[in-house]
């Protein structure tokens, strides 16, 4: 009797295995659930993602257009006020009107137009002997040119000098002394201008030839 005491004993000591069986598949359910849940997290695209958007930059006006508009709107003007007949405007008034607005445009062209247009820009300097010196000054590195603003530009400085030269020798002919003086007057300013840059010029496709050169030259070296 006491050896079946003992063994009942030492069978309810030891654990039921059926159940510790039943609670490690449960724990691991959870595991694996869980698991489940975080992959599942995971892998699942966003619904919604919030991208800032950049509100746009305040319109400007374009300095090429400005430069353009400027460029031409002090010769139209000149040329408009130029064939007003007589009797809308005396000539004296037209003679002072004419000059000062070529002289404007002679200004404008020289200082800020050549500039903005086609990088160029000239002025004469007197010397202490007397001599004048013209000084011609181009951007060549930090200047990209645009071929609709070199091409207003120089079609407008020609043009203008053409057309009071064609003005000048009409008024010749038709013995208007007045006119034709008022005319030589305006084609002096603009013709001025027009040699001036194209002086200029000449001075920038040699330093642009330079430029070129001297970046070949270090590029050679480097390599």
């Amino acid at each position: 009797m006491q050896i079946g005491d003992d063994q009942l004993d030492v069978q309810h000591s030891i654990p039921d295995l059926d159940n510790v069986n039943i609670k490690l598949g449960d724990d691991e359910k959870k595991v694996n659930q869980i698991s489940s849940n975080t992959v599942s997290q995971v892998q699942q695209p966003p619904s919604h993602v919030a991208i800032p958007i950049q509100p746009l930059p305040p319109k400007t006006a374009d300095p090429s257009f400005l430069s353009q508009l400027f460029h031409c709107l002090f010769k139209g003007l000149a040329i408009f006020v130029f064939f007003i007949p007589e009797g809308l405007l005396n000539l004296t008034y037209c003679f002072i009107i004419v000059v000062i607005l070529s002289a404007i445009d002679f200004w404008t062209v020289k200082n800020i137009t050549g500039r903005k247009l086609v990088g160029l820009r000239w002025w004469s300097e007197v010397k202490e002997d007397g001599s004048e010196e013209w000084i011609y000054e181009c951007q060549v590195a930090n200047f990209i040119p645009n071929p609709f603003n070199s091409n207003i530009f120089w079609f407008a400085q020609f043009g203008v000098v053409l057309t009071w030269g064609i003005l000048i020798l009409l008024d010749l002919i038709g013995l208007r002394w007045f006119n034709a003086v008022l005319a030589m007057t305006a084609f002096c300013l603009t013709g001025i201008n027009f040699v001036g840059f194209y002086k200029c010029r000449g001075e920038h496709q040699k330093k642009a030839k330079e430029y070129m050169t001297k970046i070949g030259l270090k590029a050679i070296q480097q390599w």
